[in-house]
């Protein structure tokens, strides 16, 4: 655990050195969201999985930099609302996802491109099960991850129209998460202090997989309309329990370039 944190805080530490370069050559921003279809399963809350409605609010930061590392910011905001198999229990749940990646280019050419490196990755949220009134009827989420992430684009021109098609990808590797054991109530851990091993080490043993494909079209000089897929696969068994949520989702927004 302390190796990680160590090699996290070093991590920050190179990101906020290379914040100080002022050799940006541009910055792209997009702002997209996202409606789609999700399977959820907690076994803290229900041994039911609970299939229903996503939607996201995506805001990303791009910083390309002139041989040099780029810097990747992603914002997400989401919540869902999904139905057990019989359709007589719902669970709303909502996160909060924070990415950071720094890129370097592997392959640079006008119309194509590939991007590797690393990431780190914070997350939150919660889920409520509306049948659970007494007995748990709520999860918390929070974890950290580090791993690798890439990027890579292809410039395709239709007429008098250049549309750009990008592949984006995040697998953690390693990291840490929050987790009650089972059987623990929360009122045991934050009233009574009754830690059990709450907080536990994640790994690509229980691989999780987040990518995006998406196609840009340019509306004007520097706008483009992004239309796309997103497919986020979260799945973790700490403490003797299994969650996971896996999304598909249709993907719409703006991309400015500056």
């Amino acid at each position: 655990m302390r190796t990680f944190l160590i090699i996290l805080a070093i991590s920050f530490a190179s990101f906020a050195k290379a914040q100080e370069a002022n050799d940006i050559e541009h910055i792209e921003k997009s702002t997209t969201f996202a409606i789609g279809q999700t399977n959820r399963l907690d076994t803290y809350l229900s041994p039911e999985k609970y299939k229903g409605s996503d939607f996201r609010f995506i805001s990303d930061i791009y910083r390309i930099r002139l041989d040099r590392w780029n810097l990747n910011f992603t914002h997400e905001g989401a919540i869902d609302y999904t139905h057990n198999r019989a359709d007589n229990a719902n669970t709303l749940a909502g996160h909060y996802d924070f990415a950071f990646s720094m890129l370097k280019a592997i392959k640079h050419r006008y119309d194509y491109g590939i991007n590797a490196g690393f990431m780190t990755d914070l997350y939150t949220g919660f889920a409520y099960n509306m049948r659970n009134t007494a007995n748990n009827p709520a999860q918390g989420y929070a974890s950290l991850s580090v791993g690798g992430a890439m990027k890579a684009y292809y410039n395709l021109n239709i007429g008098n129209k250049a549309l750009k098609i990008s592949y984006e990808a995040r697998l953690p590797l390693v990291g840490i998460m929050f987790s009650p054991a089972y059987g623990q109530s929360y009122y045991e851990l934050f009233n009574n202090g009754n830690y059990d091993n709450n907080i536990v080490m994640t790994s690509v043993a229980v691989p999780q997989y987040r990518h995006q494909l998406s196609v840009d079209y340019p509306i004007g000089k520097k706008t483009c309309i992004r239309v796309g897929y997103l497919g986020d696969y979260r799945q973790s068994k700490p403490n003797h329990l299994k969650q996971h949520t896996y999304t598909n989702a249709f993907l719409i927004g703006f991309v400015v370039r500056k």
